[in-house]
């Protein structure tokens, strides 16, 4: 009974003393608010640097106190270095003991301040503070939006403050500024804004696979190609769904048709860094959009409109898809090029190794009279070695 008795006693007390701390914690706000007010502007700057020494007790109430009376006296924020450096320090405060209440004056001074000085650190603290803020969020998204459509009419801009924008909205999430985030991506400001857009896109909430595979299928080219791209960086999506969207991406990419140059030299780029990544995961659930996009690219390569780095990359594919309707389509080429070999016709010997590794690599014996008669034909020894290692590699 005495030892339940204590307990209860223990549990008034803390409670208690907490109620006691809060008490003494809002009286001491309380003081240096008032004291803050009737202060002249250099007192004031050295009441708050006095404050922040505070570690035991939320000063955010005080160094919000701080940021309106800035905003009341806006018309002297671009002469006044008391008031700049009042309003740095108290950004920089507000974010120390993250008070989310002063979000949105916070805003306001960021729309009334044009110094990269205060208002990278002032979007560095949104970024801790305004999480789940929907006004802010809309507001940073309309920003950022504004500034790539300046950046695309010539304007010169302040690229840290862009550069503050963009890591702030990554880290609040929302996946509604996924547009405005892919926007700067493909701007291509800048080499690290273009890295920091790609890292925020990637944080935020929701499918990103998803995301940039909607752009594939509905976006104009360069940006079907730059979502690709974005995708494929660094380790932003998982293997599995890094292939995922390079199939979605080779699919778009053989049924599009344009008679614009720089269109289809998009389209090509996306279908060849598609089948790169295919062939790396053995992605062979894309297996009919590989043989397509290799006899499309046969085409395209006979008539000089794919390089031959493109070609050898839609041979490369197939040899990766382990099947045999794969293999039938390389051993049919190489049928054709043993016949103009015959023939006399010149023929291209890096393509003709690449086609026979990879059908060493299928390891299909639908393709052994075709490796079996390069060693009839005028081919050189290293094709004619890689025919005989293929045929070794061939299941019966």
């Amino acid at each position: 009974m005495m030892r339940k008795s204590f307990a209860v006693f223990a549990v008034i007390l803390v409670l208690g003393l907490t109620g006691l701390q809060a008490q003494e914690s809002s009286e001491l706000i309380e003081t240096y608010r008032r004291n803050f007010v009737r202060s002249s502007l250099g007192t004031k700057l050295e009441l708050l640097k006095e404050a922040s020494a505070y570690d035991s007790v939320n000063m955010g109430p005080l160094y919000d106190t701080a940021i309106q009376f800035v905003l009341g006296n806006a018309s002297l924020l671009s002469t006044d270095v008391l008031l700049r450096d009042m309003s740095v320090l108290s950004v920089n405060m507000i974010r120390k003991y993250k008070y989310a209440p002063a979000s949105e004056n916070l805003w306001n001074l960021f729309s009334v301040y044009k110094d990269s000085l205060v208002r990278v650190p002032l979007l560095q603290t949104l970024a801790e503070i305004a999480v789940g803020n929907k006004v802010i969020l809309k507001e940073l998204n309309a920003f950022l939006d504004t500034q790539i459509s300046l950046f695309k009419s010539g304007v010169r801009l302040d690229l840290a403050v862009l550069d503050a924008a963009v890591f702030a909205i990554g880290r609040l999430g929302d996946s509604s500024s996924f547009p405005y985030l892919f926007a700067v991506y493909t701007a291509s400001v800048n080499k690290a804004i273009t890295e920091r857009a790609s890292v925020a896109m990637a944080a935020l909430k929701g499918d990103y696979a998803l995301f940039l595979a909607e752009v594939v299928r509905a976006h104009p080219p360069a940006e079907k190609s730059a979502a690709l791209e974005a995708g494929l960086r660094g380790e932003a999506l998982a293997p599995e769904k890094r292939a995922e969207l390079a199939e979605a991406a080779l699919a778009v990419g053989v049924a599009y048709q344009s008679p614009s140059p720089a269109d289809q030299g998009f389209i090509v780029s996306m279908r060849t860094s598609a089948a790169r990544e295919l062939t790396a995961r053995e992605w062979q659930k894309a297996s009919p959009l590989a043989i397509r996009h290799f006899y499309d690219f046969q085409s395209q390569y006979n008539r000089g409109q794919v390089s031959k780095s493109n070609f050898l990359e839609a041979i490369a594919l197939l040899g990766a898809m382990g099947n045999t309707e794969a293999a039938q389509a390389l051993a049919l080429y190489l049928q054709l090029i043993n016949t103009e070999t015959e023939q006399g016709k010149s023929f291209d010997e890096q393509i003709a190794l690449a086609v026979v590794n990879n059908l060493g690599r299928l390891g299909d014996k639908t393709a052994f009279d075709y490796l079996l008669y390069i060693g009839y034909l005028q081919y050189p020894e290293s094709v004619k070695k890689a025919a005989r290692d293929a045929l070794q590699k061939l299941h019966w």
